[in-house]
């Protein structure tokens, strides 16, 4: 694997496929729509719209109140999450040694849907280190989050690489990938099921992270 030294890029998505997030986020959001006396939603309902931006996923559970309400409910959740709900966060087993054995053949990226005060602190409560990547973006630090391809192309800019993986949990993940023109693995550590992972048609899909190296191995 020497000739590939550093030559592609790993972007990884964060919730869901480095650390457990889902829980956290449920609960600030469950907490967030009672605040704003929103009707109450099941956790099925808030995991089927997960992974996109929190104001898409607000949107789309209450498609008829307004943007300011919306900013104002995506406000509240985000400091409920920060200040008490993070704590849910819990690390993928497989994770931090994943990422520690494929640092040394590549370059690694973090693109994340969150903003980037709530991908430190996530990081932080899934005892992942930071350094390990050599870029994290957040959706704040682009103009369109995924399924849009910008957090992946700023990352091959600043990087200065264009091959590589997209590595995700998420629909959302694959399709960015694919607008990226880069290779994808999903990853079943997330809400959406195989099947519906499966038609996104991935390069691959894994069940766990600890399959990722032997993976990459082979594809070399």
């Amino acid at each position: 694997m020497k000739s590939v030294l550093h030559k592609e890029i790993l972007c990884f998505d964060m919730d869901n496929t480095l650390v457990y997030a889902a829980n956290a986020h449920v609960l600030a959001f469950k907490k967030a729509f009672a605040k704003h006396k929103l009707k109450k939603k099941t956790n099925k309902q808030i995991l089927n719209q997960f992974s996109q931006v929190s104001h898409t996923l607000v949107h789309k559970l209450y498609p008829k109140i307004s943007e300011k309400e919306v900013k104002a409910v995506v406000k509240t959740h985000d400091r409920i999450f920060l200040t008490e709900t993070k704590k849910k966060v819990k690390p993928i087993k497989a994770a931090k040694n994943t990422l520690h054995k494929l640092r040394k053949q590549y370059k690694l990226a973090l693109v994340s849907n969150g903003k980037r005060k709530e991908i430190n602190a996530t990081l932080k409560q899934g005892k992942i280190n930071p350094k390990l990547f050599s870029s994290i973006l957040g959706n704040d630090q682009v103009k369109h989050p995924k399924p849009a391809p910008d957090e992946i192309i700023k990352t091959e800019h600043l990087l200065k690489i264009k091959k590589g993986y997209m590595i995700g949990d998420s629909i959302y993940d694959i399709r960015a990938g694919k607008r990226a023109k880069l290779r994808t693995i999903a990853v079943c550590t997330g809400p959406d099921t195989k099947n519906k992972l499966k038609k996104e048609k991935p390069t691959r899909i894994i069940k766990s992270l600890a399959q990722l190296p032997a993976l990459l191995s082979q594809s070399h």
